[in-house]
Formats: structure tokens, sequence, C-alpha cells
């Protein structure tokens, strides 16, 4: 514990990870209320009080596209029982990128896990999530490489899908050096970062790579005997059936507006979210 504080002790030190108050915040509770909130009555024929499960992708604290603010916003106005992180909560291991609003995400997480609440929250690993180990201890979330999950009679598998990405896999070089022109681009457009996202999506496109991820991970369903099957990874939303399996992505919160996998006791759907 010792040679652990001495190495990340900018996180243990930081103040982000106590109990933080809302009330500095600039989404304080009187902005929050209001706030015309989805009740999603137009996708599950009813308004939605609770969804037994949320399924959100793709974070990427530390990077300056990162909707932080809007993801606390999400985790307060959203009921749900159970919270499932399908990967790359984080951008980088570089844990110096992160910003107020990227350690409150945190904070928020770990508080989602305290006994009272009742809400169980799920941590699955992805490309980006190299601290995901340390960070274990510290939230008090369990990290796993793929979740099943039984729902309404069916079988979901939720990994990342990083794992079917074949251009990640087979030239980590140029995927580090793209990413460093995406980097760069950032810098380039600080404030609306608009040739940023429009770079990420339209790389990903051109190489097929959306695609790939979804067609292997509907394969690799067939072979678990699961019905449907959620990835991330790809930034892409999407909602498809091929081969009697339902793959479903619900893209990225770097992206306006982000989207989550909602699902109630009979219905699963990617929605909206500002």
């Amino acid at each position: 514990m010792e040679k652990d504080f001495k190495e990340h002790q900018h996180i243990y030190q930081s103040g982000f990870l106590e109990t933080i108050e809302y009330g500095n915040n600039s989404f304080t509770q009187s902005v929050l209320d209001k706030i015309s909130l989805p009740d999603y009555a137009d996708y599950f024929g009813k308004p939605v009080d609770i969804f037994e499960t949320v399924i959100i992708s793709d974070i990427h604290l530390g990077s300056k596209v990162s909707r932080a603010e809007v993801l606390i916003e999400f985790l307060e106005q959203i009921s749900f029982k159970r919270l499932i992180i399908n990967g790359d909560v984080f951008d980088s291991i570089n844990m110096h990128r992160l910003n107020r609003y990227h350690w409150k995400v945190l904070s928020k997480l770990r508080r989602l896990t305290d006994a009272e609440n009742h809400i169980e929250v799920i941590w699955i690993r992805g490309n980006h999530d190299g601290y995901s180990d340390l960070l274990t201890q510290l939230l008090g979330i369990e990290v796993y490489n793929e979740y099943t999950l039984n729902w309404n009679g069916k079988k979901i598998l939720v990994l990342h899908g990083d794992i079917f990405d074949t251009f990640l896999n087979k030239f980590p070089i140029i995927s580090d050096i793209a990413d460093g022109f995406y980097r760069l681009s950032l810098y380039l457009d600080p404030k609306k970062k608009r040739f940023g996202r429009w770079l990420k999506r339209n790389s990903k496109t051109f190489l097929r790579n959306t695609q790939i991820v979804r067609k292997r991970a509907i394969e690799y369903a067939k072979r678990r005997n699961a019905q449907i099957v959620i990835c991330g990874h790809t930034h892409h939303v999407e909602r498809i059936t091929e081969n009697e399996v339902l793959y479903l992505n619900p893209g990225s919160w770097t992206d306006s507006p982000s989207f989550f996998i909602g699902l109630t006791k009979d219905s699963i759907e990617a929605l909206p979210y500002l």
C-alpha cells in the first residue's frame, strides 16, 4: 500500500475521491430541477421510473471531449438498480489529465456502491483502462473482462469489444499514431472539438471497425448461446439483429447526445440522454 501511495499519491491526495457535495457544481440542484428530463415513454409505451439495468460505455475520463459534467447529471437523475460500465472509463493511464469533474465522476461511482443505495455497479475492462486494478480498490467496483446477464429469459453478454478489433490488435503502433493525431485535433479546436469528434467517428468507419466488431461479437454470442450481445469501443450507437442475435452498442460519452442501454423488466433499448 505504501508503494502504491508513493506512485499514485496524486490520486490519494487529490481530495476528489472524498465525498463531494454538489452545491458548488455548475450543475446545482436548482439547475437540475429546471432540466426537462426524458421519461422514455415513446420507447417503452409508458414512463420509466427506474431501470433494472443501465449500461454505459466509453466515458474517456481525462479526454478533453469527455462529457463528465453531463454524466454526473445523468447518474444523479436516472434511477437504476444495476449500472454496467462497458469499458474505457479512462482515456489513458495518465491520471494527471483528470480535471475536477472527472474526479467527481469517480466519486459518484464510489458512492453508488454504498450499501444503503442497493445498487450493483459492474465495471468491464476496456483497452484504455490501465489503472483498473488500483481503482478497483479505491472505488470498490468489481472489474470483469466479460459479464453475463440473465434477463427476461435471455442470456446477455456484455464486453467492451476491443478483442474483436482487427486493426487495433494487428497494428498497435499505427493505432497509437492515429490516436496522437486525434489528441492534436482537440488542441486545435479546444472549445467545440468538432473536428476531433468527426475524426474519431470517421477514422473508425473507414477501417470498417464498427462492422467488424459487430460481426465478430454476434458470432461470439452464437457460440456462447447468448441471444443478446452488448459492446462499446466503436463509439457508434447501434441496435441491430443479425443471425438471431440482438447486437447493441451505446456509443460513447464523448458525443452529444450521449446514449445508454436501458433495460426494464421486459424491454431493452438504446436511449439518448442530452
